[in-house]
């Protein structure tokens, strides 16, 4: 029993020492290095002496240590760079009325935004219009043999020969004669607001140039001019110049 206290009494003897240890080395550590002792050292003089000797030190430890020095200088130059610039900006700032370039004096935008900016109004109608087409076949009997694709932009109809051709709806015939493409004798009608329709393959042309003519207009015959396998008509939808398919503007049966 008193082996076991004199052990008590001697573990708490070694834990009090060595606290004690521990704040020694934290005071010395932290109060009495070198760093510490400057420290306490400039803060018991007056503000003025301890800016000055810190300048005096700054400009010893850059004098002994190139780097710094460089630094130091790179710095400073780039000080007066901003400082001239922003010199300049607002020289040519309060000069913007007086710049001409050519005799020309240079207009500035402002920002012409309010605070209370009025609500605008718009206003838009939407019209119909009617199509020109009226969305029957040019020619009787007659039936599609080859439709439109990616290598085939038209409509070939097939039917007798010497079949009456009528146009897909009124306009100006804008050309009317032979194309050595392949397509033989063709008629070109120009049915406004972009849209124009191409018969080819005729055996005969029944209209000129310039002709006003409507959907009863017969513009031709069934043919087999050009490069052709058989008595058809070879029909050619532009809008805008780009080729449609023309089963959108014929009768789906």
């Amino acid at each position: 029993m008193k082996l076991k206290k004199q052990l008590k009494k001697s573990i708490k003897r070694q834990v009090v020492l060595g606290k004690r240890a521990i704040r020694r080395s934290f005071k010395f550590v932290v109060f009495k290095n070198k760093y510490s002792r400057i420290v306490r050292k400039y803060a018991k003089m007056e503000a003025f002496q301890a800016i000055k000797r810190g300048f005096k030190g700054v400009q010893r430890q850059i004098a002994i240590r190139p780097r710094i020095r460089l630094f130091s200088k790179f710095t400073l130059i780039l000080i007066v760079l901003l400082f001239l610039t922003n010199m300049g900006a607002s020289y040519f700032k309060a000069k913007e009325p007086e710049i001409k370039v050519n005799g020309q004096q240079i207009l500035v935008a402002k920002n012409s935004e309010s605070q209370n900016p009025e609500e605008t109004l718009l206003q838009a109608s939407v019209s119909s219009k009617r199509s020109p087409f009226d969305f029957r076949m040019p020619v009787s009997d007659g039936i599609i043999t080859q439709g439109f694709s990616s290598y085939h932009h038209a409509d070939d109809i097939a039917a007798s020969y010497g079949t009456p051709i009528y146009p897909l709806g009124g306009g100006k015939v804008e050309f009317a004669g032979y194309m050595t493409d392949g397509h033989g004798d063709t008629v070109v009608i120009d049915h406004g607001d972009g849209l124009k329709t191409l018969y080819a393959h005729m055996s005969q042309i029944d209209v000129g140039v310039g002709n006003v003519i409507s959907e009863t207009t017969k513009i031709g015959n069934i043919g087999l001019t050009g490069h052709t396998t058989g008595p058809h008509v070879h029909i050619e939808v532009f809008d805008n110049g780009v080729m449609i398919n023309p089963s959108s503007v014929l009768p789906d049966n």
